[in-house]
């Protein structure tokens, strides 16, 4: 039988009523500060952990882009393998533990930060008497959107019995459109490959940046690491003065390791102490405020920079997605005296 779909409204009145619908539900749930004491920790049976939600859709804030949880593993304990395809950076906060990746078995302490790449294997241990509490952060909503956010378990399987994860195909010979294609993506998966995974705070520095805070990288691609665009840097302010105001394109999550300020988010200030989550959204105008007159204070600032807001700024140029002052507002950090580099850092 034959019928006719007929509608007096354009395919133009309907997408626009969809996309303001989505953007009106989303606004919705933005947040700019996420205090340590709204995050409920919760058991997780099935990986023997608890886990407490910051930002994301397995809390009550959901997310386009990233998400935040923290996560605690008791004495005496390892959790379960699992591998996901999207990647997610670790920071640990307080103990000692181990993570083993694709079979490499990685001890780490307070303030070391990992990369659990996309279809890793991982798994987390704590040997001590006292529990262990790191942080993570993934591009888990953003795989979601796109439709291929995958999780494998693997239980307590060792590496060696789990299955191999995807391998790129090695590149045939010819010149032709679909070997251009597959070479290029196999030289991209070599390059993940011996990638670092692990930076040691007993190994970096800081260094004083212009923008007015003492900075290292934790994670980023200019010290060898290879994300799917994530990167980490730890901030830290010199006591009762600031960094300088600026915005951009893409959204920056800085989570309050030590000491307490505020941060001015186009207008608004949203006060900080340690264990809690500022929310910069993208285009919005911010300033990090140090609110110790006494102490530094430690933010770490994450990105997804390098593959979403990099693939905007190409579809949405001549629009320039970053834009600060000409003259950078930064204070005069010429007369500090920065504190010994782990002060403030816990006794594993």
């Amino acid at each position: 039988m034959k019928t006719t779909t007929s509608t007096h409204v354009t395919h133009y009145e309907v997408q626009k009523t969809r996309r303001n619908r989505l953007l009106e539900e989303w606004r919705g749930y933005q947040r700019a500060l996420v205090k340590r004491s709204e995050v409920e920790m919760v058991d997780v049976p099935s990986r023997r952990t608890r886990r407490g939600v910051y930002m994301g859709w397995d809390g009550e804030r959901p997310t386009k882009n990233l998400d935040a949880s923290i996560h605690e593993i008791p004495p005496h304990t390892t959790t379960t393998v699992h591998r996901h395809s999207w990647d997610a950076i670790m920071f640990v906060e307080s103990g000692r533990g181990w993570t083993e990746i694709d079979g490499q078995v990685i001890q780490w302490r307070p303030w070391d930060t990992l990369h659990l790449p996309a279809w890793a294997w991982h798994r987390h241990g704590n040997d001590g008497d006292a529990s262990a509490v790191f942080h993570t952060w993934s591009v888990e909503p953003m795989l979601e959107s796109f439709g291929v956010a995958l999780l494998e378990e693997g239980g307590d399987s060792p590496y060696s019995e789990l299955p191999a994860p995807p391998r790129q195909a090695e590149a045939p010979e010819g010149d032709d459109p679909y070997a251009r294609r597959v070479r290029r993506l196999a030289a991209s998966a070599r390059g993940a490959d011996g990638a670092r995974l692990i930076t040691r705070f007993d190994d970096v520095r800081g260094v004083v940046t212009p923008r007015g805070a003492r900075s290292l990288f934790l994670v980023d691609q200019s010290i060898g690491y290879h994300t799917a665009g994530l990167s980490a840097v730890m901030h830290e302010l010199a006591p009762g003065l600031y960094q300088s105001r600026h915005r951009h394109g893409g959204e920056a999550w800085l989570y309050a390791v030590s000491g307490r300020g505020h941060s001015e988010i186009d207008g608004v200030s949203y006060p900080w102490e340690a264990g809690d989550l500022v929310v910069v959204d993208h285009w919005a105008w911010h300033q990090h405020f140090n609110d110790d007159t006494k102490q530094t204070a430690r933010l770490i600032r994450v990105h997804n920079f390098d593959a979403l807001y990099d693939m905007i700024r190409i579809l949405l140029d001549p629009i320039d997605l970053f834009e600060e002052p000409k003259v950078l507002d930064a204070p005069d950090l010429s007369g500090i005296t920065w504190p010994d580099h782990f002060a403030g850092r816990p006794e594993a």
